[in-house]
């Protein structure tokens, strides 16, 4: 009898604390979970590495970047460096294209990694946005890795990434999603967190594994 008593009470314990538990959970404000990387669903599998590519913030204190982009989209020929590249968009069009957005917390003097599958989808939406969008169309491309359809040349893009971050954490604006049809610059989030840019590239990209990367680390830095 006593015994079955105590294995009574020790389930109302553990009944009890699971609703207690799951009423506290259901009574906290949502905090959205920063990665450390820029990284997809994909790229978190084992089979798919970094891009060669990292954002580095050079600032004194931490700093939340919800999106990359495409500020200048460029190409050249296999072989050949982003000295040489023809420029499809300048980043003086103020064009934020290939956006892709989530929230990745970079403490002082860090980096972040960007995954290859996420620069894939970068070019893949920057393409996708000349084709449909201007329309202008990149050179026999519909595909990163130009292997679609009629395509037969191969082409290396060069391109500026652009960062997206609030204007400021305690701001107006009301939505952790990064604004599609927003200006570039002013109202509640900032497209110019970088001030300077650099190519990153030549970029290489294999349209089977849905991965683009460079050969060699590259950093763009803010």
């Amino acid at each position: 009898m006593l015994k079955n008593s105590f294995i009574v009470f020790v389930t109302l314990a553990f009944v009890t604390l699971c609703f207690t538990t799951e009423a506290q959970s259901a009574n906290k404000p949502f905090k959205p979970k920063h990665s450390k990387n820029f990284s997809t669903s994909k790229d978190l599998a084992a089979s798919v590495s970094e891009s060669n590519f990292k954002l580095k913030n050079t600032g004194a204190s931490a700093a939340t970047v919800y999106g990359l982009y495409v500020r200048q989209f460029s190409y050249v020929a296999e072989g050949e460096p982003c000295t040489s590249a023809t420029v499809m968009y300048p980043s003086t069009d103020n064009i934020a294209a290939g956006a892709m957005v989530m929230p990745v917390t970079l403490e002082a003097n860090a980096e972040a990694a960007v995954g290859e599958n996420y620069l894939y989808n970068m070019i893949y939406n920057a393409t996708y946005y000349l084709r449909i969008v201007e329309p202008i169309s990149p050179p026999g491309c519909a595909l990163p890795g130009c292997t679609w359809g009629e395509d037969s040349t191969v082409y290396n893009w060069c391109i500026y990434v652009g960062a997206i971050a609030p204007v400021s954490v305690t701001g107006a604006y009301t939505a952790k999603v990064v604004p599609s049809s927003s200006a570039l610059s002013g109202g509640d989030y900032n497209y110019d967190l970088i001030s300077s840019y650099d190519y990153i590239g030549p970029i290489s990209c294999n349209d089977l594994t849905l991965t683009c990367s460079v050969t060699s680390s590259q950093t763009q830095s803010f």
